[in-house]
């Protein structure tokens, strides 16, 4: 993560010429050295300061995404609505909300979720992080397809695949879970095992979220009198309740869930 950049420093330079500018002074009209010291001192002040903020936030940041990307949801929200609090530029503020964005989603709270990304999505100061730039539609895509929204869900999704980079590696959760809804399982099973190397360095919560989303596949296309085929992971590693929000508007994902003992009920 870079530091506060040029413009930072030029408009924080401005607000102090400014301030000193206005300060009364002899009829004159001349700046006298005490004057040119109160800039220093004070250009000097907010450099330290602007830079202490931005340390503190990239800090907090480092430690909540280590913390989302092991799994550890709870924490992981408490420390990165913490660096909120010293993002002030917009690439600072940008990534804090696309992590909180997926906290959010990850927790159950979908709709929370929803309208964060959806901000992010519209936002044009999102441009300037390349990776939030595409990555807030293609979660967005994910949350509507949760909803049960696919016209949307579509939209967006397409919005990611134009905004995101050439040749960038990634496996898109957004689109498994439309092809899910949409009951075109064999090429939901087909995208999860043609990004396995991608899986592989997924988050925590992502790789668990796919394994459930390929079994479930797997286990529809059975149910048509399809092969089971053997997948990437299993459940084993899954608590009954961790994945009950995908079921909250989703019965077909419900009954599922229940049927393997991963239900809300199972949990309680």
């Amino acid at each position: 993560m870079k530091h506060p950049g040029m413009a930072a420093i030029i408009a924080m330079a401005t607000v102090v010429v400014a301030g000193v500018w206005l300060m009364p002074r002899p009829q004159d009209g001349a700046v006298g050295w005490g004057e040119v010291a109160l800039l220093l001192i004070l250009f000097v002040g907010l450099v330290r300061y602007m830079s202490w903020r931005f340390q503190k936030w990239e800090g907090l940041l480092v430690q909540g995404s280590a913390l989302l990307a092991a799994g550890d949801l709870g924490d992981a929200r408490r420390v990165i609505e913490e660096s909120a609090r010293y993002a002030l530029r917009a690439p600072e503020q940008v990534l804090t909300r696309v992590h909180l964005g997926c906290c959010a989603l990850f927790q159950g709270g979908v709709d929370t979720a929803r309208s964060e990304l959806l901000a992010l999505s519209r936002w044009w100061r999102t441009k300037e992080v390349p990776d939030v730039y595409a990555a807030a539609p293609e979660m967005l895509a994910a949350c509507l397809a949760l909803q049960g929204d696919m016209g949307e869900a579509r939209r967006w999704l397409e919005v990611a695949h134009r905004r995101r980079r050439p040749g960038a590696a990634n496996i898109s959760l957004g689109e498994v879970l439309i092809l899910c809804r949409e009951g075109r399982y064999s090429a939901a099973v087909k995208l999860v095992d043609d990004r396995l190397d991608v899986l592989a360095k997924s988050q925590v919560h992502v790789r668990k979220l796919l394994v459930v989303l390929r079994t479930f596949s797997l286990d529809a296309l059975a149910a048509e009198g399809g092969a089971a085929v053997a997948g990437p992971g299993d459940l084993e590693s899954i608590r009954p309740g961790e994945f009950s929000y995908l079921g909250s508007q989703w019965p077909a994902m419900e009954v599922f869930l229940r049927a393997r003992g991963l239900g809300a009920k199972e949990a309680a």
